[in-house]
């Protein structure tokens, strides 16, 4: 958490070296006097290993070279106990401080690396995300791989691991990272989701959080907004518990107090800092870098530019000897050289594997050749089934083809009357009928119901004649019969837009097709011509018979359609479907159906339309015998 100690606007690829990752108390010198203490009563090997691993990550500021020694303690003891958790946890924490204590990217990354691979066999999430996130700093810091990729993969973790600490650092990193693109309402969403996580478990996270959205609000200008959101924070001052550190804390109030302008008590604060820092036995260069920049950013906006710019100066040191660092420690020709010793242990890995294949392609050519003499006696039986095993496929498909297409027509068919229907009954049930109102919707429910019934039966009969395919039962049928019918089905419709069907098909016209079929059509092209005519249209049925062909039409002088949607009206999936009258839209299921319907009988589906001017379908059938 240490870059937010750095206003947005002056955050770069350093920053993301310095994060406080998972860090949960300060040690003091009593507190190792006391791991010491357990670690020598402790006979149990897991209770020891974690112990030893404590033991080093309290030595981690004040001796980098103890830290190493009892994580390795407790590597070592993990290995011999087969204590698979706690080899996780002391590779994490090697590489931890080889980040940074030691400042050493390429090896943080080796034991980063070896981390990863060993947390995924044992599916321990918080340190598969805790080692993807600083891997993903590197990166970034190195400018090699894609470090977003790389911090998505440690929220996912994180997630899983439902850890809290891991959560906040990752929406904070990934705070910085929106900003340094200039994704500020992504910057902001991240910045909140680290406060949302914090608040709940530690004010001194949420309290850093809180300071990175006021540097963000400043930064767009947002300066009303930014001043009352630190009032509130000021209020929460005297709470915190230091629990991140001394140094985050002075740094946290400093900040809080320059955004408030009391400018002595941030310089103050700042200073108070950089005398503790000054003052252990190791300094951190990191600490220096982060103070020098906020005493330089404090004096600038004060107007006090000679302390500005010895703060300037200061600060510039460090920032050479941190990059001369980096350079040299954590350069992309390191990064590169690691990449290439692992291609060459890939390389070597595929020699060995291929030389072993070598050795056993004799015992394969046996093994191939008894194979082949083997498959050679089936040959004769596999082809001589392979026929039979088709004709099942494809029976099987079409029989799968069917009962989707079989779902489809029944809710088509039935969900426009059953629409009616219920919205009659809202009525009745609203009390909003008069008694006359009532009484006749009364006689017309009961017709609707009849209808809808009648429908239903004819499509469950239809359904299971067609259990075993969409197979035509053709019959000698009476078309203006079935015209009729459905004319009477969609009656409401028709008097509600006060629509004239006209039916000039002749009472002894025949047609030799499947009923249930027919009736579909009927229903489907019928139910289209009523929903794209307009107010007092006319609808027109028809039916031309002469020798060889008969030609069945329905015509109507509604919105047509476009010439562009008349190519792909057959294709399910294309969105083509004109707006109706009444602004509705179908799925152009029905008319894939109509289609499909009438080639299964023998005949043709045809369409002449004109936008405004109405549209007529043909089916066109050859005469056949009974």
């Amino acid at each position: 958490m240490l870059n937010k100690c750095l206003k947005p606007q002056f955050k770069n690829k350093l920053c993301l070296l310095i994060v406080f990752c998972f860090v949960t108390k300060i040690v003091t010198a009593q507190d190792i006097s006391t791991l010491k203490a357990n670690l020598s009563s402790v006979k149990v090997d897991s209770t020891r290993s974690r112990l030893l691993y404590e033991l080093g990550m309290a030595y981690e500021r004040t001796s980098p070279d103890s830290s190493f020694y009892f994580i390795n303690q407790s590597l070592q003891l993990s290995n011999r106990t087969n204590n698979l958790n706690g080899i996780v946890r002391a590779m994490y924490g090697l590489g931890y401080i080889n980040m940074y204590y030691i400042k050493d990217e390429t090896k943080a990354l080796e034991w980063f690396n070896k981390c990863i691979v060993m947390a995924s066999k044992t599916n321990n999430y918080l340190y598969l995300a805790r080692s993807y996130l600083i891997i993903g700093i590197i990166s970034e810091n190195q400018r090699i791989g894609n470090y977003l990729e790389i911090y998505n993969k440690a929220l996912f973790f994180a997630k899983k691991a439902k850890n809290w600490s891991a959560l906040n650092d990752i929406f904070s990193i990934l705070g910085n990272y929106s900003f340094s693109l200039r994704k500020y309402d992504e910057a902001e969403r991240y910045i909140k989701l680290a406060m949302e996580v914090s608040q709940k478990h530690s004010l001194d996270a949420w309290f850093s959080n809180g300071l990175d959205y006021c540097d963000l609000l400043l930064f767009q200008k947002k300066d009303a907004q930014a001043h009352a959101f630190a009032k509130k924070m000021e209020a929460e001052k005297q709470r915190l518990k230091k629990s991140i550190g001394e140094f985050v804390y002075l740094n946290d109030v400093g900040r809080l107090e320059t955004i408030l302008k009391n400018y002595t008590e941030a310089e103050n604060a700042f200073l108070q800092s950089l005398s503790i820092e000054k003052a252990n036995p190791k300094v951190d260069t990191f600490h220096l870098y982060f103070i020098f920049r906020n005493l330089e950013g404090l004096y600038r906006q004060q107007g006090d530019y000679k302390k500005a710019y010895q703060a300037s100066k200061d600060f510039l040191e460090v920032t050479i000897w941190l990059k001369n660092k980096s350079q040299t420690q954590d350069s992309k020709l390191q990064m590169t050289k690691l990449k290439a010793n692992f291609d060459i242990e890939k390389k070597e890995s595929e020699i060995a594997l291929l030389e072993t294949k070598q050795k056993q392609q004799r015992v394969f050519l046996i093994a191939i050749g008894i194979i082949v003499i083997m498959l050679s006696a089936f040959l004769f039986f596999l082809q001589e089934n392979k026929q039979k095993i088709q004709l099942q496929k494809e029976a099987l498909s079409e029989l799968n083809s069917t009962k989707y297409r079989l779902f489809a027509i029944l809710s088509h068919d039935l969900r426009s009357p059953v629409a009616i229907l219920k919205n009659s009954l809202m009525l009745i049930n609203w009390g909003a009928l008069s008694q006359s109102e009532f009484a006749e919707l009364t006689n017309r429910l009961n017709i609707q119901l009849i209808n809808v019934s009648k429908q239903l039966d004819n499509a469950l009969n239809w359904a299971i004649s067609q259990m075993e395919g969409f197979k035509p039962k053709v019959i000698k049928l009476n078309v203006s019969e079935i015209i009729e019918e459905k004319i009477a089905i969609f009656q409401p419709m028709q008097r509600e837009k006060q629509i004239k069907i006209h039916n000039q098909v002749s009472p002894i016209a025949e047609l030799m097709f499947d009923k249930n079929h027919f009736q579909i059509i009927i229903s489907n092209l019928l139910h289209n011509a009523l929903k794209f005519t307009d107010f007092g249209g006319n609808i027109v049925f028809n039916l031309i018979n002469d020798s060889n062909l008969i030609i069945f039409s329905i015509s109507d002088d509604g919105v047509g359609i476009a010439e562009d949607n008349l190519k792909n009206l057959f294709e399910l999936g294309k969105n083509n479907s004109t707006l109706g009258t009444s602004k509705g839209q179908g799925t152009g299921l029905g008319l894939l159906l109509t289609k499909e319907l009438v080639e299964l009988n023998g005949g043709i589906l045809s369409l002449e339309s004109k936008l405004g001017h109405g549209t007529t379908f043909y089916i066109k059938c050859p005469v056949k015998d009974v």
